[in-house]
């Protein structure tokens, strides 16, 4: 199935690359989920100083019964960047 939704983009390491991502409902939910991680990252350290970035962004997906992205679709690669 083929679809446009919001998507939660996880990147980690040097250089930074694209590791995990989820559907999410909407906008505001993703947004949720992009500030309860990176407070529990943050833990009790004043600032995070690790290489994980997060980003909310729309894009056209194909995804299978469970909700998993299978590919992206008509995505340029420099759209997958934090």
């Amino acid at each position: 199935m083929i679809g446009e939704f919001f998507v939660l983009l996880m990147f980690f390491g040097s250089p930074s690359e694209l590791k995990e991502y989820t559907i999410r409902d909407g906008l505001s939910e993703c947004l949720k989920a992009k500030r309860t991680i990176e407070r529990n990252v943050k833990g009790k350290e004043a600032e995070y100083t690790g290489s994980m970035q997060l980003s909310c962004k729309k894009l056209k997906v194909e995804y299978n019964d469970l909700n998993s992205i299978v590919a992206f679709i008509d995505v340029e690669k420099n759209e997958l960047t934090p």
